[in-house]
C-alpha cells in the first residue's frame, strides 16, 4: 500500500490562509509601509497601522497639512423639505482602501468619475472607514463636511490579524494611554470622534475593562464629540454579530454614544431592539441599522445582508 503525502507547500498555503483571514492580500513590509506613511504626510494622510505606531504618537509629529481647519457650522433642526420626523443617518465610507490621491491637500484634476458624497444636509455622522489600526480622516473630508454640518469620525479597527491588541487597556495614572491619544487626536487633527470596531477576542477577557476604555475615550473626547460601538465583540469576549441591541452588545452600547449594528438584521430585530432600549433607558435613535450599499451579498455565508438598492450597490455603507 503508497500512501501519497500531501505537498508541504500546500500545508503551508493552508496554514497562511487560517493565519491570515486575507489570504490573497500579503501585503508590503512593515518598512514599505512605514515608508508608505511618511510619503502620504505630504497628502495630508495621517494612519497608523500597529498599537506601537499609536503609542509613539504626539502633537509634535502632526504637519499642518495633516489638520481640518474648517470649524464645524451649525445647521438647522429640520432642511426646507422636512415636514415630519427625520431618521438619523450614518454614512460609513469605505472605498477601496481609502486614502486615495484625490482626497489629499494637493489633488489634481480627476481622469475618471470617482465617488463622491451628495445630499449632505441629510447626514448626521460620517465616519472615514480604511483597513489601518487607527484611522484620522483626511483633512480635505473633514473640511467639507463641516462646511455642511455633518461631524467627521475617524476609525479605530482591530481585525484578526491585529498584533498585542490588549495593549489598548495598559493604563498610566489611572487612565488609559490609548484612550486619552485617540482624544488627542480628534482635538488636534480637527475631527469629531471614533468608530471603534473590535473583530478578535482580547486574550485578557477583559470585556469589562473595554466598557470603561469607551466610557474614558468619551470622557476624554468631550463637548459634543462622538464615540460610535460597531457591533461585533460581545460581553462574553466573542466577536458575534447581533445585528441589533441585545444583552450581548448592551455594555458596549450605553458606555457608546451611538451601536452602528451589523447588516443582517430582520424586521423583528428591529422590534426587539426597541424594546431592549426602552427597558434599559436608551433612546432607540442611538442605534444605527446597517444597510449595505456596496453589494457584497454574492458569496456570503448565511442570511444575506440588507442592502439597498436590494439587488445592487453603490460603493459605501450607510447606517440608518
Amino acid at each position: 500500500m503508497f500512501l501519497q503525502l500531501p505537498d508541504w507547500r500546500d500545508i503551508g498555503k493552508k496554514l497562511r490562509d487560517i493565519l491570515n483571514p486575507f489570504p490573497g492580500d500579503h501585503g508590503p513590509s512593515p518598512e514599505e509601509r512605514l515608508n508608505q506613511r511618511l510619503q502620504d504626510v505630504l497628502k495630508g494622510f495621517a494612519y497608523f497601522d500597529t498599537i506601537d505606531e499609536v503609542l509613539a504618537w504626539s502633537e509634535d509629529l502632526v504637519d499642518p497639512l495633516q489638520q481640518a481647519n474648517t470649524p464645524r457650522l451649525r445647521r438647522l433642526s429640520k432642511t426646507p423639505q422636512q415636514s415630519g420626523p427625520k431618521s438619523k443617518v450614518l454614512l460609513c465610507h469605505d472605498y477601496k482602501g481609502g486614502y486615495h490621491d484625490y482626497e489629499g491637500v494637493r489633488s489634481g484634476p480627476l481622469k475618471d468619475e470617482l465617488y463622491n458624497c451628495e445630499h449632505l444636509q441629510y447626514v448626521d455622522l460620517f465616519v472615514y472607514f480604511s483597513h489601518k489600526l487607527c484611522c484620522v480622516p483626511p483633512p480635505s473630508w473633514t473640511n467639507m463636511l463641516h462646511r455642511n454640518g455633518v461631524k467627521v469620525l475617524g476609525t479605530f479597527l482591530v481585525e484578526p490579524q491585529t498584533l498585542n491588541v490588549d495593549r489598548i487597556l495598559t493604563l498610566k495614572d489611572g487612565k488609559y494611554i490609548v484612550a486619552e491619544l485617540l482624544a488627542n487626536m480628534a482635538h488636534t487633527y480637527g475631527f469629531d470622534g471614533w468608530l471603534l470596531n473590535i473583530e478578535k477576542r482580547l486574550a485578557s477577557n477583559s470585556t469589562k475593562e473595554l466598557v470603561m476604555f469607551i466610557e474614558s475615550l468619551k470622557e476624554a473626547l468631550g463637548g459634543d464629540l462622538r464615540v460610535v460601538w460597531y457591533d461585533a465583540l460581545t460581553v462574553d469576549n466573542e466577536v458575534r454579530y447581533q445585528n441589533g441591541l441585545t444583552e450581548q452588545n448592551l455594555p458596549f452600547a450605553k458606555a457608546a454614544d451611538t451601536l452602528f449594528t451589523n447588516y443582517k438584521w430582520t424586521e423583528s430585530k428591529l422590534n426587539e431592539t426597541n424594546g431592549v432600549a426602552l427597558a434599559h433607558g436608551i433612546n432607540p435613535s442611538k442605534i444605527a441599522f446597517g444597510i449595505d450599499v456596496f453589494a457584497q451579498n454574492i458569496g456570503m455565508p448565511g442570511r444575506p445582508r440588507i442592502t439597498f438598492p436590494p439587488k445592487g450597490g453603490g460603493g459605501t455603507n450607510t447606517g440608518l
